[in-house]
C-alpha cells in the first residue's frame, strides 16, 4: 500500500481545511505502545474527515482512525524500514 508523507498530507491539508478537532490516542502492537493524533478537519463545504498520525521512531506515518488494521500495517511498515525488524 502507497503511504504518502505525513509533511505532504500536512501541507496539503492545511491550505483547504481547518482542524476542528485532535485528540491523542495511543496504539499498542506487539507489546509496544505508540503515540498518535487523530485530526478531524473540516472542508469549505462543511464536511468533515480524520486522519491518525502515528509516531514510529523518529518518523510520523499516516493511516485511516477508523481502521485500526490499516494503522498498524502503517507501523509496522515503518519498523522495517527504520529498524529492520
Amino acid at each position: 500500500m502507497f503511504r504518502i508523507p505525513l509533511t505532504v498530507t500536512v501541507l496539503a491539508i492545511a491550505g483547504c481545511a481547518n482542524t476542528v478537532a485532535e485528540t491523542r490516542e495511543p496504539i499498542t502492537l506487539d507489546g509496544r505502545t505508540y503515540n498518535s493524533v487523530v485530526r478531524t478537519f473540516e472542508r469549505s463545504d462543511g464536511s468533515t474527515y480524520s486522519v491518525r498520525s502515528v509516531s514510529v521512531g523518529a518518523q510520523f506515518v499516516s493511516c485511516n482512525p477508523a481502521d485500526i488494521l490499516d494503522c498498524e500495517s502503517a507501523v509496522v511498515q515503518a519498523r522495517q524500514r527504520s529498524f529492520g525488524l
